[in-house]
């Protein structure tokens, strides 16, 4: 009996370990899949994307990969947008710039036609546009907040598809 019930224990705080562990994990790691179709309104394009994310354990940083191809026009501008599933929000961060769309906070990596974009996104990133929606410039802990809460969504701009050709909600 004895025996049952220090294994049953046993288990129960691996369990409890494993849980937490995935918890954090699971906090601190987004995705998004980007399509025209999640574009508002909705856009019919071949064009396709990814972004992935980690918010760094003292969480004072984001790297993240953004990947895309296939884009009709060319390309203008990424971001992250405070804003739920389909609805069109304000720009957080940039997540690349062009000479025609530049960043305001001049941070910003430059966008390839097609390809992979890296970086790291802090306090410094953020923009103003979405202090109207109450996420002022350097508030990170509330980009933080969108973030987890599924509110944020990545979005690419084109020529073609100036307000946006691809997109997707970051949960």
């Amino acid at each position: 009996m004895r025996k049952t019930i220090r294994v049953t224990t046993v288990l129960a705080a691996l369990f409890a370990l494993l849980s937490a562990a995935t918890a954090s994990a699971a906090d601190k790691n987004f995705k998004a899949d980007l399509e025209g179709f999640q574009e508002v309104p909705v856009v019919s394009s071949i064009a396709s994307g990814e972004f992935l994310a980690n918010l760094s354990n003292d969480e004072t940083t984001i790297s993240y990969v953004l990947t895309y191809s296939g884009l009709e026009g060319s390309v203008r501008q990424s971001h992250i947008h405070f804003g739920q599933h389909s609805v069109n929000g304000s720009i957080v961060v940039f997540l690349c710039q062009t000479v025609t769309n530049p960043d305001p906070t001049g941070l910003a990596p430059t966008c390839p036609q097609e390809g992979t974009v890296t970086g790291l996104l802090t306090v410094s990133n953020m923009t103003s546009l979405a202090s109207g929606q109450g996420i002022a410039a350097g508030d990170f802990e509330e980009f933080i907040q969108a973030l987890r809460g599924g509110v944020t969504y990545a979005n690419v701009h084109s020529s073609m598809w100036p307000g946006g050709e691809i997109r997707g909600q970051i949960k």
